[in-house]
C-alpha cells in the first residue's frame, strides 16, 4: 500500500514537473493573451557581436543596443548563415538556409518568389508592412520586397561611379527619418516594420563628432553613430508609448573581419569574426527582460520565433526553430548545429567555397584543407585540430553530411534571368564584380583553398579601390603583377578592365575584359563591358559583332540584345535599335526593360497606341523600373493628361533624384501652368543633375528676365548655354533672350546684334 502510494505520488509529481516545464516554455503565450503586438525588426549590417558592450566590449560605444539587451533576451552565440548581405537577409526574412533558398551571393541572385517571407505572413494576417533599407544590395530588384506594402529603397545608380555595390548606400539618419515618418502615420495600426542600417559596412566614414572621436578606429565610429540613431528611434518609441505593445528584434546580417585571419572586411571566410552576430528580442514583459542564453542559435530562427510570439502559423518550408523556449534564460544550452557558408571565393575568383558547422564547442570548416576548432579553448580559431581530434572531426563531418542532405532536400533552383536587363547593364557599368553563374556549372572542379589566396584577394581589392580613386598607374601595375603570377583569376582581369575604363584607356580595357571572359565564359558582365568599351571608342559595329560572336558560340543571353538596342537608341538610330529590343523580348517575354525601350521608340515616332501597349506590359511586370514612369509621363503629356504626367515625373524623380530629363520635363509643365517658382526650383535641380544641357540655362535666364531681376547673371547663363552648342532649332531662343536682356540694361547695340542673329536663324529655317 505504501509502495503504491509512493508510486502514485511519483507519477503525479512527474506529471506536475512536466506541466511546469511546458508552462514555463509557453509563458509568452500566457502573458500575451489575445492581444495583438506590433513587430519591428532592426538589422545592423556588418555588426560583429563582440563590439557591443552587452557582449563584453570596452569601451562601451553601444549604450542603446545595450539598453535593448537589458530590456529583452540576449542570445550570446548567434551564427549568421553567410557573411553576405542579400543571402543573409534572405535567410532572416524567410527562415530558410542558403542551401534551400539558393541566394548565394549579392547582385547576381533574386529571392525566389515562391518563398513565403515574414512580411507576406504578417501581411496576410492583416498587418501593415514596411521596410526601410540603406543599401542598394537590398534594393527591391533583388526580391526582398515581397509582402511589404511600402519598401523604401530608391537608390539612384546614376550618382555613383565606384565599382562596389557597397558604395551605393544611405546613412542611418536618412533611413531612421523615413521609418519615423511611416510609424507616425501607421502607429495606430497593427504593423510589421523592418529597418536596415548599413553604416558599419565599408567604407568606414562616420560623420562628426564620431569621425574625430574614433579617428584611429573608424569601424567603431560607425557603430557609435549607428547607436546614436537607434537612441533617437528608441526615444520615439518611448515618447509614443509604442514599447508597451511591441516585440522588437535587433540583429546583424554578418560580422566583420578587421584583419583577423588576414581578411580585412567580410565575405571571404567563415571564421567567427565574420559570422558571430548579436541577436536580441525585446518584449514588454518583465519576466523576459535581462535574460541571456548561451547556446548556439542562428539567424534562420528569427522568423519562426517572431511568428510564434505573435501566434501566427509557421510556414512548412521554414528551417529555423523558434527560440521562445530559451526566453526564460535556461542555464544549460541545447547542443544545436549551426551552418554557415560563403560562395564568394568560388563565384568571384574560381577558388573553393567554404562551409562551416558548429555546435556549442566545436567548429568544422569544410575546405580543400579542412579545419576543426575547439571554440571554448581556442575562440580565435588559431589551432587546427583536424589531425589530433580525429573522432570529433569524423563525428562532425557525419553530422554535416546529414545536415546538408536534409537541408538541401527540395532546394529551390535559382533563376539567373530574373534581374531585368537594364539593372544588369547598370551593374556592369558600375564595374560590379559579380556574375550570374549557375552553381551547377561549378560542380566537380578541384579548386584552390581560399586560405592560400587571401593575400592575393587583399591585393586585388586594394588595387581596385586605388584605381577607382584615380591612382590608375599604381593600380594597373599591381594588378598586372598579380595576373602575371596567377593568370587564372578572372576577376583580376575584370578589375584591371575597370581601372583601364576609368582611365579612359578603352582598348586596353577591351583586352582585359576579354581575358576575364575567356576564364569565365558565361560572365555576361564581361560581355557588356567589352561592348561598352567599343561604344566609348565609337565603334558600334565592333560592339555589335562582338556580341553576335558570343551568341554564335552558344552564349545567347536576352540581355545582349538589350545592350545592342540601347547602344543604337542612345544615338537615335531607332531603326537599328528596335529589332534588337524585339529580339530581347522574344527570348525573354518577361523583360519589362525591353517593353519600356520599345515604348520609348514608339513615343519618339508618335505611335501612341504602340507606346501605351508596351508601357502597360512593362508596368505589369515591374512597376518601379527606371524610366518607365518617365516614358508613361511622356505618353500622358501627348494625350494632354498633364496632371497625371506631373505625378509620374515626380515619382520618377523621387526614386532617381538626378533624373535630368524628368526634372526638365516637369519644369516645362510647371511653366505651362504659370507656376514660376516651382519651375525655377526644378530647373535648378535639373542643372545640378546635368550641367551640360543648354536649354536649362536658357529657361532659368528667361525666368529672371520675366521677373525683372539678376539680368547680368541671366546673360551669363544664356552665354553658357550657347557655349554648349544647342541644337539649331533652339539657338534663336538664346539670341532673343540676350537681345531682351541687353535691352533691359540699356545696351541697345548688343541687343540689336543678338536680335538680328536670332531672326536670321528663324528666317533660314523657313
Amino acid at each position: 500500500m505504501k509502495k503504491g502510494l509512493i508510486l502514485l505520488l511519483a507519477i503525479v509529481l512527474a506529471g506536475l514537473s512536466t506541466f511546469i516545464f511546458l508552462s514555463r516554455d509557453s509563458g509568452l503565450k500566457s502573458v500575451r493573451g489575445q492581444k495583438n503586438f506590433n513587430i519591428i525588426l532592426i538589422t545592423v549590417d556588418t555588426l560583429r557581436a563582440d563590439r557591443l558592450g552587452c557582449y563584453g566590449f570596452t569601451p562601451n560605444v553601444t549604450p542603446t543596443m545595450d539598453r535593448m539587451a537589458a530590456s529583452g533576451v540576449r542570445f550570446e552565440n548567434c551564427i549568421a548563415q553567410t557573411p553576405l548581405t542579400l543571402p543573409s537577409h534572405t535567410t532572416i526574412l524567410t527562415g530558410t538556409l542558403p542551401i534551400h533558398h539558393g541566394v548565394r551571393d549579392n547582385g547576381g541572385f533574386v529571392v525566389p518568389p515562391q518563398l513565403q517571407t515574414m512580411a507576406e505572413t504578417f501581411k496576410s494576417a492583416g498587418y501593415q508592412t514596411a521596410a526601410f533599407v540603406s543599401a542598394y544590395v537590398l534594393d527591391s530588384k533583388w526580391g526582398l520586397n515581397q509582402g511589404f506594402d511600402y519598401y523604401f529603397d530608391r537608390f539612384d545608380l546614376g550618382r555613383f561611379e565606384k565599382i562596389s555595390l557597397g558604395e551605393v548606400q544611405r546613412r542611418a539618419e536618412e533611413t531612421i527619418d523615413e521609418a519615423l515618418n511611416w510609424l507616425e502615420k501607421n502607429k495606430s495600426q497593427k504593423f510589421f516594420a523592418w529597418i536596415h542600417l548599413y553604416d558599419p559596412h565599408t567604407p568606414y566614414e562616420p560623420p562628426e563628432p564620431y569621425r574625430s572621436q574614433f579617428a584611429d578606429r573608424p569601424y567603431l565610429g560607425e557603430i557609435a553613430y549607428t547607436d546614436s540613431q537607434l537612441a533617437r528611434f528608441w526615444g520615439f518609441l518611448e515618447k509614443e508609448r509604442l514599447l508597451n505593445n511591441l516585440f522588437l528584434v535587433l540583429a546583424s546580417d554578418h560580422g566583420e573581419s578587421l584583419g583577423e585571419h588576414g581578411e580585412t572586411t567580410h565575405g571571404f571566410f567563415v571564421y567567427q569574426e565574420g559570422i558571430h552576430v548579436p541577436l536580441i528580442f525585446v518584449t514588454p514583459f518583465e519576466r523576459f527582460q535581462g535574460k541571456t542564453y548561451s547556446g548556439v542559435v542562428t539567424l534562420a530562427d528569427i522568423m519562426p520565433t517572431l511568428l510564434e510570439m505573435t501566434g501566427l502559423p509557421i510556414p512548412a518550408e521554414v528551417q529555423g526553430q523558434s527560440l521562445i523556449r530559451y526566453f526564460s534564460g535556461r542555464k544549460k544550452p541545447v547542443d544545436n548545429l549551426a551552418y554557415s557558408e560563403t560562395f564568394y571565393p568560388r563565384y568571384h575568383y574560381g577558388w573553393s567555397e567554404l562551409r562551416s558547422f558548429q555546435n556549442n564547442r566545436h567548429k568544422l570548416i569544410i575546405a580543400p584543407v579542412p579545419e576543426l576548432y575547439d571554440l571554448k579553448a581556442d575562440p580565435d580559431e588559431q589551432k587546427n585540430l583536424v589531425y589530433t581530434e580525429k573522432k570529433v572531426y569524423q563525428e562532425l563531418t557525419r553530422l554535416a553530411e546529414d545536415f546538408e542532405k536534409k537541408a538541401g532536400d527540395r532546394a529551390i533552383e535559382p533563376d539567373f534571368a530574373s534581374v531585368d536587363e537594364e539593372t544588369r547593364e547598370k551593374l556592369a557599368a558600375l564595374g560590379y564584380l559579380g556574375s550570374f553563374v549557375d552553381p551547377s556549372k561549378l560542380a566537380g572542379k578541384k579548386l584552390a583553398d581560399p586560405k592560400d589566396k587571401i593575400n592575393i584577394f587583399n591585393e586585388i581589392s586594394r588595387a581596385r579601390e586605388t584605381g577607382m580613386a584615380g591612382n590608375f598607374e599604381e593600380a594597373i601595375a599591381t594588378l598586372k603583377k598579380i595576373l602575371e603570377e596567377d593568370p587564372t583569376i578572372s576577376d583580376g582581369f575584370f578589375a584591371l578592365g575597370n581601372v583601364y575604363f576609368k582611365a579612359r584607356k578603352f582598348q586596353e580595357a577591351v583586352e582585359a575584359f576579354s581575358r576575364a571572359l575567356e576564364l569565365k565564359p558565361d560572365d555576361s558582365f564581361a560581355v557588356i563591358n567589352v561592348a561598352n568599351c567599343y561604344a566609348a571608342l565609337n565603334k558600334l559595329e565592333l560592339a555589335e559583332k562582338f556580341i553576335q560572336d558570343q551568341v554564335q558560340r552558344g552564349f545567347d543571353d536576352p540581355q545582349f540584345y538589350h545592350v545592342l538596342g540601347t547602344l543604337y537608341a542612345l544615338r537615335n538610330n531607332y531603326d537599328k535599335a528596335l529589332p534588337y529590343f524585339e529580339e530581347c523580348l522574344r527570348k525573354n517575354p518577361r523583360s519589362a526593360s525591353a517593353h519600356n525601350a520599345i515604348a520609348a521608340i514608339c513615343l519618339n515616332r508618335d505611335d501612341l497606341a504602340c507606346a501605351e501597349q508596351h508601357l502597360r506590359a512593362a508596368r505589369e511586370l515591374n512597376p518601379t523600373l527606371l524610366n518607365l514612369r518617365y516614358n508613361l509621363a511622356q505618353l500622358y503629356e501627348k494625350q494632354n493628361r498633364l496632371a497625371e504626367a506631373m505625378d509620374l515625373y515626380q515619382q520618377e524623380i523621387a526614386d532617381s533624384p538626378s533624373h535630368f530629363k524628368a526634372l526638365f520635363n516637369l519644369a516645362r509643365l510647371y511653366r505651362l501652368q504659370h507656376r514660376e517658382q516651382e519651375e525655377l526650383e526644378t530647373l535648378q535641380r535639373a542643372l545640378q543633375a546635368d550641367p551640360n544641357f543648354p536649354l536649362t540655362y536658357f529657361y532659368i535666364a528667361r525666368i529672371y528676365l520675366r521677373r525683372g531681376e539678376r539680368f547680368q547673371e541671366a546673360i551669363e547663363l544664356v552665354k553658357k548655354g550657347l557655349e554648349l552648342k544647342p541644337e539649331k532649332d533652339n539657338l534663336p531662343l538664346g539670341y532673343f533672350l540676350l537681345a531682351d536682356l541687353y535691352n533691359r540694361l540699356g545696351n541697345y547695340a548688343a541687343s540689336d546684334e543678338y536680335a538680328r542673329k536670332g531672326q536670321q536663324l528663324v528666317n533660314s529655317s523657313r
